[in-house]
């Protein structure tokens, strides 16, 4: 069994979160899951914490953090309806089996 410093490096992904307010929220991270579960639990970004997400919208790996982070950056500078476009159709996650939180409150 590998290591941890003989396993492959991580990939990166880009995502993008659907709030409650409708706003969407992109960050980076190797695990989205885990990512959006610390979200939902207010450990998360800041932004987060004050507009709960419902949702994982879209994600994309990268190899390295610098390249998902400039991505981010490249994403961040579209306007609203162009963000989703940013992702081809199989990284829309509207259907795939991704924690959501449509239909409940947080409490």
């Amino acid at each position: 069994m590998p290591t941890q410093t003989e396993r492959a490096d991580p990939t990166y992904q880009l995502y993008v979160l659907e709030c409650a307010d409708g706003t969407l929220y992109t960050g980076v991270a190797i695990d989205v899951v885990e990512r959006f579960i610390k979200h939902l639990l207010g450990l998360g970004a800041a932004y987060t914490r004050s507009h709960p997400p419902l949702r994982v919208l879209a994600c994309r790996g990268y190899p390295s953090k610098g390249d998902a982070l400039r991505a981010e950056y490249a994403l961040k500078q579209l306007p609203r309806p162009h963000k989703l476009g940013f992702f081809k159709a199989h990284e829309r996650l509207e259907d795939a089996a991704l924690p959501t939180m449509k239909g409940r409150r947080r409490q």
